[in-house]
């Protein structure tokens, strides 16, 4: 199955941001999410999974403000965390859609907004499925007291965005250097390149604008799926640990030696576990 970005791509400006998505499919409504490093977008992180996904849901692939081609612009308005803005967004989004309910999938950085939307609006949401994830990348959930090795190089390509750079944050982002190509490293390099991306995405990453959601995560209700890689150098899969003891409804899947990235690193597999998750 071949599928076009552009005939898909799709606008609407919800509380006054601007939001780029691409709508893909038929069936139930599956919103998907990307993580918070330079050059993330809806598209290129699930890329890979669209073409069997979509045989069996209607996908939302949104770009969270400042990333991709949404909003550069926007700000986190002054007392909001960005979990609870950005789950307000999504609801308006479904609003603008006419959708009552919508299963959520989260990576990385868009986590703890996937959690905060079970918490807030549990009667708008279906499944849950995070990876990599639970709070933010910053807060203890990585039982460390310094940042995790690849974070260190996402910190170091906002400070100076170069092509080296990129490669270097990439072999933390995806271990194995066979399926690290080139043409993944361009495309993330031209997408953290985009004028106003890195500032609007410094405005809303950070765990210092995010609420704790582990301390409610008890109060989740949403049967929730976590994925990882065993060998993530962005987020630690130590982190199962604290999701294991802290989310009611979980099942856990850790994929040995793979990296931050395991929609792609194992997208079959990965298309199997989502499927039977959301199906059953």
């Amino acid at each position: 199955m071949t599928l076009d970005k552009a005939d898909s791509d799709r606008y609407a400006t919800i509380d006054g941001v601007e939001l780029h998505y691409n709508d893909v499919g038929a069936g139930p409504a599956l919103m998907t999410f990307h993580g918070g490093g330079p050059g993330a977008n809806a598209w290129d992180n699930t890329r890979f999974n669209v073409p069997e996904l979509s045989k069996h849901f209607r996908m939302l692939l949104v770009d969270l403000p400042g990333y991709g081609g949404s909003d550069k612009s926007a700000t986190l308005p002054e007392g909001k965390t960005v979990d609870g803005f950005l789950a307000r967004l999504m609801r308006g989004l479904l609003d603008h859609l006419g959708i009552e309910t919508t299963h959520l999938y989260c990576s990385s950085f868009s986590g703890p907004f996937g959690v905060r939307f079970g918490l807030d609006y549990p009667e708008r949401i279906g499944k849950l499925v995070l990876q990599a994830t639970y709070a933010s990348t910053g807060m203890p959930l990585m039982l460390s007291p310094t940042p995790a090795e690849g974070i260190k190089t996402l910190m170091e390509f906002r400070e100076e965005p170069t092509y080296e750079r990129m490669q270097r944050m990439m072999d933390y982002f995806i271990p194995n250097p066979a399926l690290r190509s080139k043409e993944l490293v361009d495309r993330r390099f031209a997408a953290a390149t985009i004028s106003g991306h890195l500032e609007a995405a410094a405005r809303f990453g950070g765990s210092a604008n995010m609420s704790n959601v582990q301390r409610e995560a008890a109060n989740l209700k949403t049967e929730t799926l976590l994925l990882w890689g065993g060998q993530d150098w962005m987020v630690p899969v130590e982190g199962v640990l604290r999701a294991m003891g802290e989310i009611p409804n979980l099942r856990v899947h850790i994929w040995r030696g793979a990296g931050h990235f395991v929609q792609y690193e194992h997208r079959d597999e990965f298309n199997r576990l989502v499927l039977d998750f959301l199906t059953h």
